[in-house]
């Protein structure tokens, strides 16, 4: 059989869009993300369908995996949506969305909180704290191993203070290895890039050429 090859080859220019592109030009908004620990949640998994009480409180049993710093992308602009009901005119239909990849290991769920701490998407000085946003839907956008989470979110009721008193573990995303790890790890690993950053014989490195010339 006569080997071929496509003028388009789609799988590698999608991955290189992916992976290459976005990774290098596309534009990141950090959040702080709570992943609920499924491991450490007491809750009843098998008998009661309905789930706990409450999403958070004391009557709840989750506890949450606290990601911090982590880059998520394509963010859309929130949509303010007004709805009449008993409660009277309020805005908690309004929803927003993002993306990020699946290298992250994350598993999503309708459980997970998102808090950007960037000032540009918090509130103006003085007009209270940021919006905490729930998880209301996920979905894969491809079939592959390696592809991109999809999250619609919209913004809740709870603050960050509830959260943060069931956090179980504190992660943090470290971008040089595009990886998520305990804090106390990211934080060792971040001064040890420091130093290095720091280091005289960076000076006399050559892109180049490879080595350090002049040493």
């Amino acid at each position: 059989m006569q080997n071929w090859l496509r003028q388009t080859f789609y799988p590698n220019e999608y991955f290189k869009t992916v992976y290459e592109y976005y990774a290098a030009h596309g534009v990141a908004y950090i959040c702080t993300y709570y992943n609920l620990d499924y491991e450490l949640s007491k809750m009843d998994k098998t008998e009661m369908g309905g789930g706990a009480y409450e999403r958070v409180g004391v009557l709840s049993g989750a506890v949450w995996k606290k990601i911090t710093y982590l880059p998520t992308y394509n963010l859309t602009a929130t949509t303010p949506r007004w709805s009449a009901d008993e409660k009277g005119m309020t805005k908690s239909d309004q929803t927003a969305e993002f993306n990020f990849p699946t290298i992250y290991q994350i598993q999503p769920t309708t459980f997970d909180f998102v808090l950007f701490e960037m000032p540009v998407l918090n509130n103006p000085a003085g007009a209270g704290s940021a919006s905490v946003y729930h998880v209301v839907n996920f979905e894969k956008s491809t079939d592959s191993d390696i592809s991109f989470w999809k999250i619609p979110l919209k913004i809740s009721h709870i603050t960050k203070d509830k959260i943060e008193k069931q956090v179980a573990n504190t992660y943090t995303f470290v971008d040089y290895e595009k990886k998520i790890y305990q804090s106390d790890d990211a934080s060792f690993l971040m001064n040890l890039l420091m130093d290095l950053d720091e280091n005289l014989l960076n000076k006399y490195y050559s892109n180049n050429s490879g080595l350090y010339l002049g040493v």
